[in-house]
């Protein structure tokens, strides 16, 4: 298994994998003796073994560790206690590297066994922890002796990691105790000192009651502080390190050590190795982020202790001065002390805000113009660092004399000037575009065009980041001023409109385009480009040239030869980004555009519907997704349903996208376009609705879809119950063969969402649960409004439709249970009572008298409603008040009516 040829090892492999399953005791056990033994000729091997026997414990797909973990657990207890006793033996090896492997392979075993107890509460491997700390605190005073030491700390070390709940599977504080005096000043073993820093580390987070208690805290941070201070570069290193998980973890017991840390951090900022310093540096970015975090939460900021307020003074000169220590080839990977200051400055920027700005800009004052390059390009990054935080009003002033300067850096004959300019113009952009004169932005974007074609593939990606983040600005600007009247006129962007068009077209087609993400963020740019094109550039430019254009790339993209994988990605990589940008075009066109005829007769639609439909046969679910974005734009642009006539051809595809819920975003987009060509062809939906519905409501009771809600936030179930409404709001008449499936379907959500809802009464804590459920309500709201308004429009042609929604399955045991399981639930998000108290109205204004006994007989609905309508009258939100009280006007006329 470790030969160099390539065929002998793979054969190897597959000789060790047949024996494992074929008989795995007799497997590991001998993994376990090669393990153990001394006398093999071959350490490699021995760390082969002790790689070979972790592997047969755990895996990183969770489904085949618990597999794993059962596995070993079925073993014979005399096989299992043989293996690990051979494995607690090579902890005492004479080869550092055979140790480490036998800590890994015992941290595996441990996460099995410990948490597992007997009839009589004893863990499954209730000897090891004692050993372990017998060797640390009472360890032989020999060679063998201290590195059976450091070996137990490496394994403690990893079992913390290892195992979440420590504290309820062994003697957390005995642990604590051990690793902590093995970091000591007394501790004259380097190597033993490294482990136990190590080991704490993972330790921390079990070490709550011991920083309750006054004299154990202080204990644990003096030493900490001795070996920040003491040792090795790599202990100081690890030792900075638990300090950084001290302030995630223990922030509140921070007040009595803070001073002695910062004149601790600013020493070894200044005078330690740069590994070190990064650490101290790094403890003020966490500082900051539990700051920021506590200023931005609702009961979080009587507890900030503000200490980035009080240190920043002291602490950003000194950050400055490191950033001035680049290396001269550093580039965007570059990790160091100056890019690790410019981090933390950043930090500081969105905790303090504005109060930074005293410090910083007159020290970017004195030094953008230095012709010292490292001074120079600290001052432009340290510009750009603070800009994040602050208010723009407060900024414009600082950044508008320093824009010019900028853009002149862009031609800097350093290459970390030069991208530190475009970096910091980025920042510009995106966070104080106010501060760039109007007139500016033209010449601007002509110094960007002439930048970039030379540019390093970062520098130009900031470059285009920079012009998106502008050309949005303005577009809002003009929307927010002028209305639907935006287009009508030229805006700052129209005289360099098409240059920058080409410009982006061209950055993509370089031959380093794949880097630095590059290719896609100059398609970004173009898209946002042409999203600010007025009306007169739309019908010359937009629609006679950049659409043709892209047309024929996206064709040539079925001609790309695939060899391999990576041929394959790059062929799918053009043609989800042309689709992309295509949609934007499409979406800027007059219909008459799109629906001018050939010859042929074909429209300009017809070529392109053709080209995204073909896309979907390469199987490939990226850029599936944009295809079908630029479907919608299709289907959105063209009247009276004239997307009827490519529904034989779309549907079935449509269809295969709802049901890959394996591909959560893939299959959310396609139930929303599905509801997009519902609104769009009204009534014609009903021949194509039949596949459909049948796919949206199998895949709502596939018990797979938005299971990992946790992980996965494109929900499935609410864009269901979404499309639900308006396809019920759009076929009308035709709604009675799918009513009872739909209401059922409801019905199940209803009762999801109430379950939901009394698991966060008990834990309020689940933030991902909180918005799923919220995305569920405003869903099921959704579907119900539909139903309701379809049935309402049905009944001009069926008297009466309007009784089905009166049913039990539809009121009492839908939306009524719905609304009465949201008036009891404190913690709705505003969308949500904005759905509920209109939809209230909707059921007031079109069920009136089909409604008022049970309204007024049925107290508890009453109340509910009541509840409701009176919290949406006591929103901020004005929107919400008004049609709160619309609904209560409502309500007010079905009590009244006879």
């Amino acid at each position: 298994a470790q030969s160099a040829d390539q065929a002998t090892r793979t054969a190897a492999e597959e000789q060790l994998k047949q024996s494992f399953f074929t008989d795995p005791a007799t497997h590991l056990t001998l993994l376990g003796n090669e393990l153990s033994d001394e006398a093999a000729p071959n350490m490699q091997t021995r760390q082969l073994a002790g790689l070979l026997l972790k592997n047969c414990m755990t895996s990183k797909d969770h489904a085949q560790a618990v597999k794993l973990a059962n596995d070993w657990m079925g073993l014979d207890p005399n096989t299992r206690t043989q293996i690990k006793t051979c494995s607690v033996q090579a902890l005492g090896s004479g080869h550092k590297d055979v140790r480490l492997a036998a800590a890994q392979v015992i941290s595996k075993i441990a996460t099995i066994e410990l948490p597992k107890r007997d009839g009589t509460g004893r863990s499954q491997w209730e000897d090891l922890m004692p050993t372990l700390l017998q060797w640390v605190v009472q360890p032989e005073m020999s060679p063998v002796g201290m590195a059976k030491k450091e070996a137990a700390l490496n394994t403690i070390g990893y079992i913390c990691e290892e195992i979440a709940d420590l504290e309820t599977v062994a003697k957390s504080n005995e642990i604590l105790t051990a690793v902590v005096a093995g970091m000591r000043a007394e501790e004259q073993d380097q190597n033993v000192k490294l482990a136990a820093v190590k080991a704490l580390n993972n330790a921390l987070e079990f070490a709550s009651r011991n920083f309750e208690v006054d004299t154990e805290r202080d204990y644990i941070m003096q030493v900490i502080c001795e070996a920040c201070s003491q040792g090795t570069e790599e202990v100081k290193e690890y030792a900075y390190q638990c300090l950084s998980r001290i302030a995630e973890l223990y922030y509140v017991r921070l007040p009595l050590y803070i001073q002695a840390i910062l004149e601790m951090t600013l020493s070894a900022i200044q005078k330690e190795a740069d590994s070190v310093a990064r650490q101290a540096i790094n403890f003020w970015t966490i500082v900051c982020d539990v700051e920021y975090d506590m200023m931005n939460s609702d009961d979080g900021e009587s507890k900030c202790k503000n200490f980035i307020k009080g240190a920043h003074r002291f602490l950003v000169p000194v950050l400055l001065t490191a950033m001035t220590t680049q290396e001269e080839d550093q580039d965007a990977d570059t990790f160091n002390k100056s890019t690790e200051a410019a981090v933390c400055l950043q930090s500081i920027s969105s905790t303090i805000n504005e109060e930074i700005l005293e410090t910083v800009m007159p020290w970017v004052q004195a030094n953008i113009g230095q012709a010292n390059w490292r001074l120079r390009e600290a001052a432009i990054m340290a510009c750009g660092c603070v800009l994040d935080g602050p208010p723009g009003d407060v900024l414009q002033s600082y950044v508008a004399r320093f824009v010019e300067t900028l853009v002149s850096y862009l031609s800097d004959a350093q290459q970390n000037c030069k991208d530190a300019a475009a970096w910091t113009l980025r920042q510009v952009c995106h966070h104080v575009p106010i501060a760039i004169n109007k007139q500016a932005i033209g010449p601007l974007c002509e110094a960007i065009m002439q930048t970039i074609p030379a540019s390093e593939p970062s520098t130009a990606e900031h470059l285009c980041v920079a012009v998106m983040s502008l050309a949005r600005f303005v577009k809002e600007t003009l929307v927010e001023n002028l209305q639907d009247r935006w287009q009508d006129s030229p805006n700052e962007f129209s005289p360099v409109l098409v240059q920058l068009a080409q410009c982006m077209i061209g950055i993509a087609d370089r031959p380093d385009a794949n880097e630095a993400n590059l290719r896609q963020t100059a398609f970004e740019t173009l898209n946002s480009v042409t999203e600010i094109a007025d009306k007169n550039l739309v019908e010359t430019f937009v629609a006679p040239q950049l659409l043709p254009l892209l047309g024929e790339r996206l064709q040539a993209t079925f001609q790309m030869q695939a060899l391999n994988a990576d041929d394959l990605n790059a062929k799918c990589e053009w043609q989800s980004i042309l689709c992309g940008t295509l949609q934007i075009c499409i979406g800027r066109l007059p219909h008459s555009f799109l629906t001018v005829t050939d010859a042929n007769n074909n429209t300009l639609v017809d070529r392109f519907m053709g080209l995204f439909l073909q896309v979907f046969s390469m199987q490939n679910t990226t850029s599936a997704q944009d295809a079908l974005l630029a479907i919608g734009s299709v289907c959105n642009q063209l009247p009276n349903g004239g997307f009827e006539r490519y529904m034989q051809h779309f549907c079935p595809l449509l269809v295969q996208c709802i049901n890959v819920v394996s591909d959560a975003r893939l299959s959310v987009l396609a139930i929303l376009m599905t509801a997009d060509v519902a609104r769009a062809l009204e009534g014609k939906f009903v021949a194509f609705s039949d596949p459909l519905v049948e796919a949206l409501l199998t895949v709502h009771n596939n018990p797979a879809v938005d299971a990992d809600f946790h992980q996965v936030h494109d929900y499935i179930k609410p864009a269901i119950y979404t499309c639900i409404g308006d396809i019920s709001l759009s076929i009308g008449s035709a709604l009675d063969k799918y009513l009872g499936f739909f209401l059922q379907t409801l019905q199940q959500g209803v009762a999801s969402a109430t379950t939901m809802r009394q698991q966060l009464k008990l834990s309020s804590e689940d933030d991902d649960l909180s918005y799923y459920l919220s995305e569920i309500d405003e869903g099921l709201l959704d579907a119900y409004v539909g139903i309701l308004h379809g049935l309402k429009a049905a009944e001009q042609s069926v008297p009466g439709a309007l009784d089905a929604f009166v049913n039990p399955t539809a009121l009492d045991q839908g939306c009524i249970a719905l609304l009465m399981s949201l008036a009891d639930f404190e913690e709705k998000q505003d969308s949500v009572l904005k759905a509920a108290v209109g939809f209230i109205g909707d059921i007031f204004e079109n069920l009136g008298a089909k409604i008022k006994a049970t309204y007024l007989s049925n107290q508890a609905l009453h109340s509910a409603l009541a509840k409701l309508l009176e919290e949406g009258k006591d929103s901020e939100d004005e929107e919400i008040a008004k049609l709160a009280n619309w609904a209560s006007t409502q309500g007010a006329k079905v009590k009244s009516s006879n």
